[in-house]
């Protein structure tokens, strides 16, 4: 679901909708069975929808003026995320073997001539009539270095994608029983073709670790001043600097997601806070609370039990989930 200035923009099994003040305008979905990724706005009110079609990717585009368009990647699969007019993936030659002959030329075209065994891929997923899709950016494929995203942080030509880099070396080297787990950032700048890694550090200049419980997949993410301020689906909040790799983490959800009596959560994020809406497994109460990034703890906004009729499991549709929830343009009631 996207919540944009032209209105919310959402989809069922057989079509998208967008419903703004005259109404509720409806498209009807070219393949019925087809699962969203993400939806993003782009320049101009066209709204976009990143969907999975077989083994790869398509991108259906909804202008204001009701016209539609798609665009399709076969055999595309990795972290999808926005820069600017363009939807883009990361992705690598072994997930995405189409891509393999294209990113092998561009790589040999900047390289010294040494050849990996794999590689690391941007790949754009619109604005292309071709059978494959523009190659942007190549470096070699890292092993242990991993991350499960649908947003980038976009600044010109450079993208930033938070991820997570196992070392078993210095796990092996200290005796301890699981890898250690540091948080990177990928920088990939797509005017150049070239990536970076950029350790992320604590104001004393240690790396930033992850816990066996932490992580940064599947992030929602907002820029606040100079820094790119994130939740993961399992509710760890970081805020990192993009250029000079220095980080912080904030906290996490102080609730239990898994087991009868957990709760599944779907974030959102503002920029003075972290919003989670919460429903408790056992009875299906929903809960929007609230919490600030600096400071504070987490504060309800609402319960209700209006939607249990709907989430519990029924004869026709069985159990239902809720998969994500928008805030209005503007918004920032927790933060009153």
């Amino acid at each position: 679901m996207l919540w944009s200035d032209r209105g919310v923009f959402f989809g069922s099994s057989s079509h998208d909708y967008v419903t703004t003040d005259s109404g509720t305008q409806q498209v009807a979905r070219r393949y019925v069975r087809d699962e969203d990724v993400q939806r993003y706005e782009l320049s101009g009110g066209t709204l976009a929808i990143v969907k999975e079609e077989g083994a790869g990717y398509r991108v259906d585009s909804v202008r204001s003026d009701g016209t539609t368009s798609s665009v399709d990647n076969a055999g595309m699969r990795g972290d999808v995320g926005q820069c600017g007019s363009r939807i883009l993936v990361i992705t690598d030659t072994v997930r995405s073997e189409s891509i393999r002959s294209a990113a092998f030329e561009a790589y040999a075209a900047q390289s010294d001539g040494s050849v990996p065994e794999a590689l690391m891929v941007v790949v754009q997923l619109t604005d292309h009539d071709g059978d494959t899709p523009p190659v942007l950016a190549v470096a070699p494929m890292i092993d242990g270095l991993s991350s499960r995203q649908r947003m980038f942080d976009c600044e010109g030509d450079v993208i930033t994608m938070p991820s997570v880099r196992e070392d078993e070396a210095s796990a092996s080297f200290s005796g301890t029983e699981s890898e250690r787990r540091d948080l990177v950032l990928q920088r990939w700048d797509l005017s150049t073709g070239q990536r970076t890694i950029v350790p992320v550090v604590d104001e004393a200049g240690n790396p930033i670790d992850l816990d066996e419980g932490q992580g940064v997949s599947d992030y929602v993410a907002i820029r606040v001043n100079d820094e790119y301020r994130f939740v993961s689906w399992g509710g760890d909040a970081f805020a990192v600097d993009p250029a000079s790799g220095q980080g912080r983490y904030l906290f996490s959800l102080d609730a239990p997601t898994y087991g009868p009596d957990g709760y599944l959560a779907t974030f959102q994020v503002s920029e003075s806070g972290v919003y989670v809406l919460k429903d408790r497994r056992a009875d299906r109460v929903v809960t929007l609370s609230y919490r600030p990034w600096e400071g504070g703890q987490w504060r309800d906004i609402f319960t209700t039990q209006d939607l249990a009729w709907y989430l519990r499991e029924g004869v026709v549709t069985g159990a239902l989930d809720i998969q994500s929830f928008s805030l209005r343009p503007g918004w920032d009631g927790g933060a009153q």
